[in-house]
């Protein structure tokens, strides 16, 4: 998918879904009235002309919506099949291993925005607040199901697409989207073959890492615009 469509295609997903947590607006708007931003931290990020990251010093973090692809392989080749390249996925994804990588990312991405030094993370809506709505779209895996065989490297154990949008608690106006696509590696190894074979610590660790950098993204970006504001 190009850069270009991907946002677009990211706000109407994210504006027709319902979140299980309990709405902590009546109505989100403004989607429509955001201005592409150029040369921003993410692949595509659009912002409010009027939006004023001054007012804010909270984030309240709302109920993250995975989409996960459907189908892929059940089964993969033989171990020697993999090693050479002659098998590859997308592979289908346990519902057991969908569980765990919401977990992973939703409390790998609180505890990075956690650590800003301009913005404090809460569990209750105020007039300084800003929502954070995160979704992450698309998600294939690269990772067999026999693992067990060994001797299978990896440069990255799948793709996806994260998406952030920043909302005014009072008004429920959309002030800021970002979103791209990446392979899910840590940063430091993107595009790059892991050097490790792949087994099921490495897979986590490897998502962990990825999680934690798309939201040090936006931590910095927000402490960034938040201090430049003050």
């Amino acid at each position: 998918m190009k850069k270009a469509a991907v946002l677009l295609f990211c706000g109407v997903l994210m504006a027709g879904v319902l979140y299980a947590q309990d709405v902590p607006v009546e109505k989100v708007t403004g989607g429509d009235d955001l201005v592409k931003e150029k040369g921003g931290p993410f692949q595509e990020t659009w912002v409010r002309p009027d939006a004023d990251i001054s007012k804010y010093s909270k984030l309240y973090m709302w109920e993250s919506l995975f989409k996960f692809r459907e189908g892929g392989k059940t089964s993969a080749g033989t171990t020697m099949e993999m090693m050479r390249g002659n098998d590859s996925g997308p592979y289908a994804i346990s519902d057991d291993s969908k569980e765990k990588f919401k977990k992973v990312v939703s409390e790998t991405v609180v505890k990075e925005l956690a650590r800003s030094k301009q913005f404090t993370v809460t569990d209750k809506v105020g007039p300084d607040t800003l929502l954070v709505r995160g979704a992450v779209l698309d998600i294939v895996s690269n990772v067999p199901p026999n693992l067990s065989g060994g001797g299978i490297h990896l440069s990255s154990v799948g793709q996806a697409t994260m998406v952030f949008e920043l909302i005014d608690a009072e008004t429920g106006v959309v002030q800021a989207r970002s979103a791209e696509r990446r392979a899910i590696a840590p940063p430091v190894r993107m595009n790059q073959v892991n050097t490790a074979p792949v087994n099921e610590a490495s897979v986590w660790n490897d998502v962990e890492q990825w999680a934690r950098g798309e939201a040090q993204i936006l931590r910095k970006a927000l402490d960034k615009a938040k201090k430049k504001a003050n």
